[in-house]
């Protein structure tokens, strides 16, 4: 009683709050930019939740499964003494550039024999007749199953190949190998490249690499088979901007490092069993998910640090990305044609990571803001939204949320709102650009946050008769407008799962259009039927008719 009074007072004072905005359309086309073609404020505003999200989403496995379309760039770093790991077909240590795991399970995946041999016979080198330069897509007549989406088999041992003559000793390429590396130094020039960076697909995941960072303007028509060039292509340019390697995320997250001789030593090379013999010696698709599954929330024990001080986001800059494929415009995408405003963000992205390189220690935690906003307002959010959550319930929470900024003896709504709107960005000092950029995003967020609860209260104090569910029926549109616009991910998370479950959501190569859209809990025996979500080939991604009884991953391995 005594909080409901209290409550009621202060509605005495409460001033006109205009109703708050509409929710935004998933997607701005574009945002104008002031005078240039740079970043600008402007953008920011416009797309605040957006780098919100990618913020939060940041090396998590859960939110960049879901955005899966990244459209920013963080330089990145690892410490000494830090373990990844490589499977591969061969014991020797690698040289030149490879792909690196952060999780065992990942690279278990890649420790065993060499894909696509033919018994008798090496296989064939890049131009050669018989090894087709694209191989045949899944359910095309060929020989034999194609070429797994994953270059990494390939690209192990690809100098070595070309390099063999026609009289070498055969290669024995029959059986699997797990390496341990660890860093023998800091790797202190990375470039962690967000979203579903490493899924070879047509919907989008690849823009940042292709269109920016690789200057493709056509498109590439295979790309599910061009990874091993793509890494090459990523070195080519980490050679002239002093990048050593490129952090990406699959079913995982991985490094396509530039020089495996430079920064790594190899700890082991332990021989995997065939597999041929005990069902166990298998990996089960299970274990490789709940793998990448225990990296939701992150990688965990600082095994890599993002600089957000230094990131880069098309978020920032006027570009339309619009997609052009009206069924999925919840999905970005690049302009490929726009060689002005992708080569302002590339010469923007390039003078940030020399100012990060340059830098002792990384800059603003700006993703411990975004938890600590989210960890205050999700769960809380979406209770009051409810359609069976009651008039005092939403009372209550609202007083919680936002009493640390009322002054009872001297209520004024506008500075409560601005106390509330800046109280979790005092801690970040805003220096470099991206600082600049991210604090106007997040400070726009949080302006929606503190305007809507300010109104919702006013709402329901006004409409001071319970009976009367207009009030109440207006204020759950208003949170639930805001919680379209926030589009948090942290709303379509399982819960606890059984131990023989995973939470699972559309992770490349696997998932459906309804793993997209509402992960849940499931086994074993049921993860090996879903498929259908991502486009290699250029087609929008349609569940088959009935149900889904078939794997397309099952032809990707």
């Amino acid at each position: 009683m005594a909080l409901r009074f209290i409550l009621a007072a202060s509605a005495l004072i409460l001033h006109v709050i205009a109703a708050p905005p509409q929710a935004q359309a998933p997607l701005f086309p574009y945002a104008k930019a002031v005078g240039s073609r740079g970043p600008s404020l402007e953008s920011a505003r416009a797309n605040a939740p957006h780098i919100f999200n990618a913020l939060h989403s940041s090396m998590r496995q859960w939110g960049s499964s879901l955005n899966h379309n990244g459209m920013s760039l963080f330089p990145a770093r690892i410490p000494n003494n830090t373990h990844l790991y490589h499977g591969t077909h061969i014991p020797n240590a690698v040289k030149g550039m490879e792909w690196l795991a952060f999780e065992i399970e990942h690279a278990e995946m890649f420790a065993r024999a060499f894909p696509g041999r033919r018994p008798g016979r090496r296989p064939g080198k890049p131009g050669d007749p018989e090894r087709p330069e694209r191989p045949e897509r899944p359910g095309e007549p060929g020989e034999g199953p194609p070429t797994p989406p994953f270059e990494l088999t390939w690209g192990e041992t690809v100098d070595g190949i070309q390099s063999m003559d026609d009289d070498d000793d055969e290669p024995d390429f029959s059986r699997g190998y797990l390496h341990i590396y660890r860093t023998i130094r800091p790797l202190t020039n990375l470039v962690y490249i967000d979203g579903m960076s490493a899924g070879k697909t047509m919907m989008g995941t690849l823009d940042t690499q292709d269109y920016l960072l690789r200057n493709i303007t056509d498109g590439d028509d295979s790309p599910a088979f061009n990874d091993f060039r793509r890494g090459q292509d990523l070195c080519d340019l980490g050679a002239k901007w002093g990048i050593e390697g490129f952090v990406r995320m699959e079913m995982g997250f991985e490094i396509i490092f530039c020089e495996f001789s430079d920064g790594l030593i190899l700890e082991s090379a332990y021989e995997r069993p065939s597999g041929k013999n005990q069902s166990f010696e298998r990996m089960p698709q299970l274990e490789v998910l709940r793998g990448a599954s225990m990296r939701y929330p992150g990688i965990t024990a600082q095994r890599l640090r993002l600089d957000y001080s230094g990131m880069v986001s098309a978020y920032w800059y006027d570009l339309n990305m619009t997609n052009p494929d009206p069924e999925r415009a919840d999905l970005p995408r690049l302009p490929a044609s726009d060689v002005e405003g992708l080569g302002n963000m590339k010469a923007d992205f390039m003078a940030l990571f020399e100012e990060s390189s340059s830098r002792s220690d990384v800059g603003n935690d700006w993703q411990g803001v975004t938890d600590m906003i989210i960890t205050r307002y999700s769960d809380r959010l979406q209770l009051m939204a409810g359609n069976d959550t009651s008039r005092d319930t939403i009372l209550s929470d609202i007083a919680v949320l936002l009493n640390l900024y009322i002054d009872y003896g001297n209520f004024d709504v506008p500075t409560a709102i601005e106390k509330c709107s800046a109280h979790y960005l005092i801690a970040a000092v805003p220096e470099s650009t991206a600082d600049h950029m991210i604090h106007e995003a997040l400070l726009t967020v949080m302006n929606e946050i503190c305007s809507t609860l300010f109104y919702v209260r006013h709402l329901i104090l006004v409409g001071e008769d319970e009976t009367d569910r207009s009030a109440l029926e207006e204020s759950k549109l208003a949170l639930k407008s805001l919680i379209a616009y926030l589009d948090w991910t942290t709303s379509k998370e399982c819960g606890k799962c059984g131990y023989d479950e995973i939470c699972f959501v559309a992770i490349w190569p696997w998932g459906s259009m309804e793993d997209h859209k509402h992960p849940s809990c499931m086994k074993d025996e049921v993860l090996s039927r879903r498929q259908g979500y991502w486009d290699m080939w250029g087609l929008r991604p349609r569940p088959p008719p009935g149900n889904e009884t078939g794997s397309a991953a099952d032809g990707l391995w």
